[in-house]
């Protein structure tokens, strides 16, 4: 009985290893090849010569019993069989190119490239980033900051932290947080005017930006106060420079909370009113369809919602 058994399974073990493929190499050949419906591309593609790429289509040919292309005087096609073989080689090269991407990423540790604004990155991630390499040192962190929007598309980025609408095309979205706007200053500037109440800023220099309109009237219009011309002593085009600004005591800005909550417990600003009022945009982490499932994406974003900048606000 014991071999009978051992006998089925020999057999059924000879069987398998019967099916045998061409020798791998040669998929990529003949893909190149069929692709560009010229040898003489492919060898300059793959870097070998026009008569190597020859000879290894001839092999496959060989191997598989029929031709695949019709030799031409100036040049090459698919015959039927090769149009054929064409689409399962590319689906096949198409799955392996994916696999091999998931379980790299899946298993490896590259390093975790993160895009973001900066006051995103100097007032939220890097004060408590210790806490997130102490509880994932697996984790190699790269942060860049620019106000750039990052297309993820072509950008060499894995993960982008940004505010907006979420109507990103052809990405993987994550709402974080809702945003507000709050009314902040200089402590010296809030003592000086001495601010109690939003009526008070028509009475007071405004910081603008020159890239959002009537910010300050879009704001007093959210606290239903009256319409009026407010006087606008100093404009900027970039943000982070508007609250430098107000830190300096140039003037009365807008800031987003609880983004900027840091800046605030270390009063270096203050919020002279208790008023404030929802932003039109949110704060979003955007990263690959392809990279939903990758390991560290997923420890960063859990970390981040449990910050203690933002937890009492993330969604």
């Amino acid at each position: 009985m014991v071999y009978a058994v051992t006998s089925y399974i020999f057999f059924h073990c000879d069987t398998f290893m019967s099916k045998k493929l061409p020798p791998l190499h040669l998929f990529s050949i003949f893909e190149a090849a069929a692709r560009l419906e010229s040898f003489r591309l492919a060898g300059e593609e793959l870097f070998i010569t026009p008569s190597a790429v020859s000879h290894q289509i001839k092999s496959l040919e060989t191997f598989l019993g029929f031709a695949l292309f019709q030799r031409k005087s100036r040049g090459v096609s698919l015959n039927a069989a090769g149009k054929i073989y064409l689409h399962y080689v590319q689906q096949s090269l198409d799955l392996l190119e994916q696999g091999t991407k998931k379980i790299t990423t899946k298993f490896s540790c590259p390093a975790l490239k993160i895009s973001t604004f900066p006051t995103m990155a100097s007032n939220v991630i890097i004060p408590q980033l210790s806490l997130f390499q102490s509880a994932h040192p697996e984790v190699e962190i790269r942060i860049e900051t620019g106000m750039n929007i990052t297309d993820l598309r072509y950008d060499d980025y894995d993960l982008a932290i940004r505010v907006g609408k979420g109507d990103w095309p052809g990405v993987k979205i994550k709402k974080l947080l809702d945003l507000k706007i709050k009314a902040v200053c200089s402590p010296e500037f809030a003592k000086k005017y001495q601010l109690t109440s939003p009526k008070q800023i028509s009475e007071v220099p405004l910081i603008d930006l020159s890239n959002m309109s009537n910010i300050w009237q879009q704001w007093a219009k959210a606290l239903n106060l009256p319409e009026e011309n407010y006087q606008h002593n100093l404009s900027f085009s970039n943000y982070d420079s508007s609250l430098q600004a107000a830190e300096q005591g140039l003037g009365l800005a807008l800031a987003i909370v609880p983004i900027e909550n840091m800046l605030i417990e270390r009063n270096l600003l203050v919020s002279p009113f208790a008023e404030e009022v929802d932003y039109y945009q949110d704060l979003y982490a955007v990263y690959r369809k392809e990279d939903e499932d990758r390991h560290d994406i997923h420890c960063f974003l859990n970390w981040l919602i449990k910050s203690p900048n933002l937890k009492d606000n993330l969604k």
